[in-house]
Formats: structure tokens, C-alpha cells, sequence
């Protein structure tokens, strides 16, 4: 996972930091994430995930931009500071857009990695758009490698699999899922209505 900006939101975030004053080294780069260049050098053509979270709206638009530009593959969320900002930021093509005022931070993935999670699915609300949701893998996928599931297609892109009291984040496609393992995924609230092909169910909302 790519990270653009670095901050009190996304230093705590596990990722590769893109900005102007972090110092170079292990999961930093020190550069412009705004300059093509530098996210190539990053390797966003080859990445899945990024989160664009920059101190501009402005800035944070034009590197959603770019990246939509560089990889229209890439799953883009993106933190804005203006509510005004919402809207254009999903117009130059992020996936998720989320307000910092109504971003609860790792406080929610920490709620859906810890033991108490649900037996089936849990969903944390991160905002009108974007909810963060752990789903208990069911037991048809059970042994099967990611790229041989249509999770992808049916659900989303898995971010993080909790394993026992280990979190694998990016898990590769070749990773087998055990039994047990939840699958963290991050969705538009109307995207949850997708569970339904693999739950068979409708999930309603969460009170």
C-alpha cells in the first residue's frame, strides 16, 4: 500500500510514505507525491492500494488524478478536509473519499481485528460512503487460493486477513485461505449489498 502524505492519520497506517519531509529509508520516500515521477519511482503501477492524504484538498485531487492516470487498476481512498471536496475528489477518481473530521482512524480496524469480532461480519461505519468490514471467511473458500475465488468480483479487494492474532496485510493472490481467517474489506455503503451472493442474505444496517 502506497501512502501520499505523512501525518497524525496516516503514520499510523502500515504502507510506504510518499512526502517532502520524511527522511529516506524502510517504508519512506522523500519526494513530491504530487510529481509523476516520484510515484513511479514509489511503484504505484504495480501497486493495489493506495491512500491519498496529503495537508491540500487541492493536492490531494491532483494526485488522485495522476494515479487514477498511472494505474486505473488502483483501489484509491482519499481523506479530505472540506466537505466541498468530496465530490471532486470521486470526480477525478478515487474509490473512497472519507472527511478527516468523521475518520475514526485505526481505532475501528482494531475493532474488527480483535477476538471479539462476529462470527460471520462486522461492519464499522467510517463515513456516508465508506464502511470498513470484516467477514468471516466462509467455509466454501476454505483451502482455496485468493485468485482462484470470485471474492474479488463479488465483494472487493481484500485489504487485510486476520489469521489467529496475526493481521497479513496486502495478502498475496496466491495466499490460502484457512478456516477461521477474516477478510477485511473496505466498501462503499452500497457495495455491502454484494455480501448477499456469498452470505445469501441481505446485510442490513448496523445500529
Amino acid at each position: 500500500m502506497l501512502i501520499c502524505g505523512y501525518n497524525s492519520i496516516t503514520k499510523k497506517l502500515e504502507g510506504t510514505i510518499i512526502d517532502e519531509y520524511v527522511e529516506e529509508g524502510e517504508g519512506h520516500i522523500r519526494g513530491n507525491p504530487a510529481d509523476p515521477d516520484i510515484l513511479i519511482k514509489s511503484g504505484i503501477k504495480d501497486e493495489n492500494i493506495l491512500i491519498v492524504a496529503t495537508e491540500s484538498d487541492d493536492k490531494n485531487i491532483y494526485i488522485t488524478l495522476l494515479a487514477r492516470e498511472l494505474n486505473p487498476q488502483i483501489k484509491i481512498g482519499v481523506i479530505v478536509k472540506k466537505s466541498e471536496s468530496v465530490i471532486k475528489a470521486y470526480d477525478a477518481g478515487a474509490d473512497y473519499v472519507v472527511l478527516e473530521s468523521e475518520l475514526l482512524g485505526k481505532e475501528l480496524l482494531k475493532h474488527l481485528l480483535s477476538p471479539k469480532v462476529a462470527n460471520f461480519m462486522e461492519r464499522v461505519i467510517l463515513s456516508g460512503e465508506l464502511q470498513l468490514v470484516g467477514l468471516k471467511v466462509p467455509e466454501f473458500y476454505v483451502g482455496k487460493k485468493i485468485k482462484n475465488t470470485d471474492i474479488r468480483e463479488k465483494i472487493g479487494l481484500i485489504i487485510a486477513i486476520k489469521r489467529g492474532e496475526e493481521v497479513i496485510k496486502n495478502p498475496s493472490p496466491d495466499m490460502k485461505l484457512r478456516k477461521d481467517d477474516v477478510l477485511i474489506f473496505i466498501l462503499h455503503g452500497k457495495e455491502i449489498n454484494k455480501m448477499r451472493g456469498i452470505m445469501g442474505q441481505w446485510i442490513l444496517q448496523k445500529d
